[in-house]
């Protein structure tokens, strides 16, 4: 894959990055975001050191990933439950027609309103 240097700043200082093809402008969009974090947390909490609102901005970021991973993780799991859910409704509505595991007729046979193939 194709990189291309891109420069970004952060805090004022501008950073030579290499990146892909085609992310320019979310690298850019990245490097924003992280600086308005920065400042946020140096006048939140008075720190000085560009080290230690590295570390912290980090450590934001890093527990707001974990909290999305686990809204992800419980969406997952409600949707698996939900398409099983569906899936028996389907099979007894089938079974309850007399249609589920029907092996006699050919596979995608279509039937009219009275069930009998046309």
């Amino acid at each position: 894959m194709s990189t291309e240097a891109v420069e970004i700043v952060v805090l004022g200082r501008p950073y030579k990055v290499s990146c892909p093809l085609g992310q320019q402008d979310a690298l850019r969009q990245a490097a924003d975001q992280l600086s308005s974090k920065l400042v946020e947390l140096r006048q939140r909490s008075k720190v000085s050191s560009n080290e230690q609102l590295a570390i912290m901005a980090a450590l934001n970021f890093c527990h707001e990933l974990c909290l999305e991973k686990e809204k992800n993780h419980q969406y997952s799991e409600t949707m698996d439950k939900r398409i099983k859910m569906l899936q028996r409704t389907i099979e007894a509505a089938l079974i309850e027609h007399g249609h589920y595991g029907d092996s006699s007729e050919p596979s995608g046979a279509v039937h009219d309103e009275e069930g009998e193939q046309p």
